[in-house]
């Protein structure tokens, strides 16, 4: 699972008009959903800034948390500062999913334990940052960056969840 998010999004629709909003956005989300894409990622839902991602979903291949790992990486080296555009936050874990058909228009829902800490993750990470779940840091082995063990307390979890942050400058 993963699931992407542009930063100080509230604020960018507060400051600028909506024409503009989306003349920025737009693009950036054409690419992020492209960066899905590539690496064999099924975008189930958007919501507005962000969307969620599942990896695996149609074909099985054993290297789903790589795959969602590095469109990760691919998805915030998408976001600004390098050109006028918001900085990109991602969330990925990795376990099993209940997968159910959905309400029109999403064609899929997605249950379990995996979907709501990715988005958790996504939540807790910073601008330009990957959160990675412990799961799929274990499935995904070590990525080609330096990824820093953190305990993130995340909304609605007691205790704290051990992930690997891939800090904006690592890349």
């Amino acid at each position: 699972m993963l699931f992407a998010d542009l930063t100080d999004f509230t604020r960018l629709v507060e400051t600028v008009e909506p024409e503009i909003v989306y003349q920025m956005v737009r693009p950036l989300l054409d690419d992020l959903v492209s960066i899905a894409g590539r690496y064999g990622g099924a975008i189930q839902q958007v919501l507005g800034d962000g969307f969620m991602c599942v990896f695996g979903l149609d074909e099985t291949l054993g290297d789903e948390a790589v795959r969602a790992v590095r469109a990760g990486l691919a998805m915030v080296a998408a976001g600004g500062p390098r050109v006028v555009r918001p900085s990109v936050h991602v969330g990925v874990e990795y376990g099993e999913i209940y997968v159910t058909p959905s309400w029109p228009p999403a064609e899929y829902g997605v249950w379990g334990r995996a979907v709501n800490l990715a988005q958790r993750l996504c939540a807790a990470a910073g601008p330009g940052e990957v959160q990675i779940g412990q799961r799929a840091y274990a499935q995904a082995g070590r990525p080609e960056v330096a990824a820093l063990p953190d305990r993130a307390r995340l909304k609605g979890i007691t205790a704290p969840v051990l992930s690997h942050r891939v800090p904006a400058h690592a890349r």
